[in-house]
């Protein structure tokens, strides 16, 4: 696939060297495509909502930080289950790392298809965001000035 449009590995479109990982690169994106029924890049005359979806490895990544993978998944696919769906998306993102050193080997690709390697858990990259803790303050105000939430 190297020189295909969308299916090329970052590092190669830098001037970086091939690689296994960057045949990895091209894997996840053609697992995308198999799973979502579309190719990597389709513009449209569509409305905006529908032009955030053009590109299919910003889509899934997006999916992938609100959770939901198998929204992403091509609802013509028969005899595919959820957790089937779920894992093939998945190992296609592990795949799409933008670091070749943290994509996995063809090797453990195959292997967690198969059922022989555990899937990991995504990168935080395609994670969502976790509930945050810290409470925003409003802005400060100025030494002086008024304080009307507490009783004189």
């Amino acid at each position: 696939m190297r020189g295909t449009v969308c299916y090329v590995a970052p590092e190669y479109g830098g001037g970086g060297d091939l690689s296994e990982k960057s045949d990895v690169y091209s894997f996840g994106v053609l697992l995308l495509v198999v799973m979502a029924g579309r190719r990597p890049l389709q513009v449209t005359n569509s409305p905006m909502s529908e032009f955030q979806r053009a590109n299919l490895i910003h889509w899934a990544r997006n999916l992938a930080r609100a959770g939901k993978l198998i929204d992403l998944v091509d609802g013509s696919i028969r005899g595919l289950d959820r957790e089937q769906a779920t894992l093939c998306v998945t190992v296609a993102l592990l795949c799409l790392q933008k670091s070749p050193a943290a994509r996995p080997s063809m090797k453990e690709v195959v292997g967690m298809l198969s059922g022989g390697v555990e899937v990991p858990a995504l990168p935080i990259e395609f994670s969502p965001s976790p509930p945050s803790r810290v409470r925003f303050k409003s802005k400060q105000r100025k030494k002086g000035s008024l304080n009307t939430d507490k009783p004189l």
